[in-house]
C-alpha cells in the first residue's frame, strides 16, 4: 500500500471519527434539549441537528474514496455491497420481531444509519485481510 493511500486512510480515521463523536454528542445532546421544548421551529432543528456531523461523515468518506486507487475502491465497494446484504437481512429480521410483538427496538431507524457505517468498516476490514 503506497503512503499516498496510507495518509488518505489515517486522513479519513480522523475526520470521520471526529463526525462520529460529534454526531453521538449531538444526538444525545438533541434528544435531552428536546424533552422541555414545543413542537415547532426549534424543536425541528433539534430534531435535525444531528444530521450535520453525518453530512461532515459523508465528505470524509468522499474524499477518502477520491483519492485512492482501484484496489482500494474495489475493497470499498464489496464492503459496501455485503454491508448491504446484511443490513437488509437486519432491518427485516427485526422488522418482523417488531411485526409479531416479539422484540422492540424504539431508536431502530435513528442507529440503522450508524450500524451500516460500522458494518461496513468491519466487512472492509475483513476483506482487507483476505486479500
Amino acid at each position: 500500500m503506497s503512503e499516498r493511500i496510507k495518509s488518505a486512510g489515517r486522513r479519513y480515521q480522523i475526520e470521520f471519527g471526529a463526525a462520529m463523536v460529534l454526531y453521538t454528542v449531538v444526538l444525545f445532546g438533541a434528544s435531552y434539549l428536546a424533552r422541555d421544548v414545543e413542537p415547532g421551529r426549534w424543536l425541528t432543528s433539534l430534531a435535525l441537528a444531528p444530521v450535520v456531523p453525518i453530512v461532515f461523515a459523508c465528505f470524509a468518506f468522499l474524499r477518502f474514496y477520491a483519492s485512492v486507487d482501484e484496489r482500494e475502491r474495489r475493497l470499498a465497494s464489496d464492503a459496501a455491497a455485503l454491508s448491504l446484504l446484511i443490513g437488509i437481512f437486519v432491518a427485516l429480521t427485526l422488522g418482523f420481531l417488531k411485526s409479531f410483538g416479539v422484540f422492540y427496538f424504539d431508536w431502530d431507524m435513528l442507529w440503522f444509519g450508524p450500524f451500516l457505517i460500522g458494518l461496513w468498516g468491519a466487512v472492509r476490514y475483513t476483506l482487507t485481510l483476505k486479500r
